[in-house]
């Protein structure tokens, strides 16, 4: 009896030492994954892509990985996240619409901040902007409220897409107008809903928009053409950038409630709110490798976008719930989509 006591407590301890040596090998990591990162744009010409594919491009190398950025579509890539497991195989890198769409009711109170994990940020783009065909009779968003207030029987048809940065843009500018202008001239201004660069483009050639909400980088290519079907030009930006000339709205003067007004899109990675925490620990420790990369910094002001200063998942969460926290008394006070459509 002794002897079977003793054999069993051996091979007890034996199952103890492999399981535990097993639970070592099994902590979770990427080195080694197939990382989907999905984006909420369907575009590969605009900065979602092209600023998440740079990104990822680095960050695989520093977490020892393979990423493939595949651009579904705001809807899909919250749905992407929603289903994802917490071993880090499905993430998302996406700006400021992640938080936005959620306010503004085009995406479910389910993919609200709370119900993520927020890691690193990633990129920036401080130069999105809104642009018009070439030969159009204003050179500026002040000079379009002007050109609507000479001709009281035109209309500014201007394409932005539901629950993002362009939305936000549009009803500060919307505001300024009405504040400015009157009832008259705002009540002509009216939105065209548009999703990605393409379309938005389209509906520019097509003369269904007359302002449209781009990025800068995907915008230049047609400031530099002299074919009058499909040249542009930059009528506005969120925000300034060095090098880049065109007037912001702090130049412009087009103010929210009496004060400037800039916005920076920041491109962020999520997770699954059940991301695994030693996986966030692993994302920090290799942006802040990329981050600090030179090639990568080039890589991304060739296009004007940057890096930023690095911030982890600790500081970037803190910093998001309080750029949400302060856009919500505007997103609270403008009127709805169905209203700026009308």
């Amino acid at each position: 009896m002794k002897k079977m006591l003793a054999v069993l407590l051996i091979a007890a301890l034996v199952m103890t030492a492999v399981f535990a040596q097993g639970g070592e090998e099994a902590k979770a990591t990427f080195k080694g994954q197939n990382v989907r990162m999905v984006i909420g744009s369907t575009s590969t010409s605009g900065d979602s892509y092209l600023i998440a594919e740079t990104v990822c491009r680095y960050l695989a190398k520093e977490l020892g990985c393979n990423i493939k950025c595949d651009a579904v579509g705001a809807g899909n890539a919250f749905n992407a996240l929603g289903a994802a497991k917490g071993d880090g195989s499905t993430l998302m890198m996406f700006h400021d619409m992640t938080y936005l769409s959620v306010m503004f009711g085009s995406q479910p109170e389910k993919y609200k901040l709370e119900n993520l994990t927020i890691g690193p940020r990633g990129g920036i783009n401080a130069v999105s902007c809104w642009a018009t065909y070439k030969d159009a009779p204003y050179n500026n968003l002040v000079e379009a409220a002007e050109w609507l207030k000479a001709n009281p029987s035109k209309k500014l048809l201007v394409a932005c897409e539901a629950g993002g940065v362009s939305h936000v843009g549009y009803v500060v500018y919307w505001k300024w107008v009405k504040d400015t202008y009157g009832d008259d001239v705002v009540s002509r201004m009216k939105v065209v809903i548009g999703g990605s660069f393409d379309k938005k483009s389209q509906l520019l050639w097509d003369r269904n928009a007359d302002i449209i909400f781009a990025d800068y980088t995907s915008v230049y290519q047609y400031t530099q053409t002299d074919d009058a079907k499909i040249a542009m030009k930059v009528v506005g930006l969120l925000d300034n950038l060095e090098g880049v000339n065109s007037p912001s709205y702090a130049d412009l003067g087009i103010t929210l409630n009496g004060q400037k007004w800039s916005f920076c899109k920041e491109f962020v990675i999520y997770g699954p709110k059940t991301l695994d925490p030693a996986l966030v620990a692993e994302l920090d420790a290799a942006m802040k490798r990329a981050n600090a990369n030179p090639e990568l910094k080039a890589a991304l002001e060739k296009m004007s976008y940057g890096t930023g200063e690095y911030m982890d998942s600790a500081a970037t969460s803190k910093h998001i719930f309080e750029k949400r926290n302060a856009i919500e008394p505007l997103i609270k006070s403008a009127p709805s989509m169905d209203e700026l459509t009308k």
